[in-house]
């Protein structure tokens, strides 16, 4: 894939974040502590070179390398960008973790279900998959739900799997793979 890819789902456009997004970005990762809380790598305060990284490492970089694919998602109606989604490969072992927030915003209106699920026909039908799995840490449940609407089953509790702020943390790692995703219906 020479050009990065631009997705579309009934309501959403998911696309390469730009240097246009920053502002976006950091506006919601600093509405509220609970990306950092939820999230492995999003820390609070975000500042201006979290995003600066993000856009150069993750999403440039990490194209260009062929290692991941980080989506700007963004409403059709309004191309702001709302939220990301990324899709992280392991070519070797044809698999990818995909990963995602939201605004607070447009938290319970099935946007991230809407987008987990093209990130998952992305990832079996373009990129050429055999397992897609995402993690979340138990107080997060609500991840873990989007996790099963998109057809993802829990296949692990890795005890202690990270260490966030002093404290070791769970993790609840779910899984698709592309045998099972052949036969959904969404």
């Amino acid at each position: 894939m020479t050009n990065f890819p631009t997705l579309e789902t009934e309501r959403l456009i998911l696309n390469r974040p730009t240097e246009n997004d920053l502002g976006d970005l950091i506006l919601h990762l600093n509405s509220d502590n609970v990306f950092s809380e939820n999230t492995l790598n999003i820390p609070f305060p975000y500042q201006n070179e979290n995003a600066e990284f993000w856009i150069h490492e993750l999403v440039n970089k990490g194209f260009e390398e062929k290692k991941n694919f980080t989506f700007a998602i963004r409403e059709k109606e309004n191309p702001k960008l709302i939220g990301a989604i990324g899709i992280h490969l392991d070519k070797v072992h044809l698999k990818a973790e995909i990963g995602y927030w939201i605004g607070k915003e447009f938290w319970n209106k099935g946007f991230v279900t809407e987008a987990v699920r093209e990130i998952i026909r992305f990832g079996f039908q373009d990129s050429g998959l055999n397992k897609i799995y995402a993690t979340h840490f138990p107080h997060n449940p609500a991840s873990g739900k989007i996790m099963q609407n998109c057809g993802m089953k829990l296949e692990a509790t890795l005890k202690q799997e990270y260490f966030k702020n002093g404290k070791p943390l769970d993790v609840l790692k779910y899984s698709i793979l592309k045998q099972d995703f052949v036969n959904l219906e969404f």
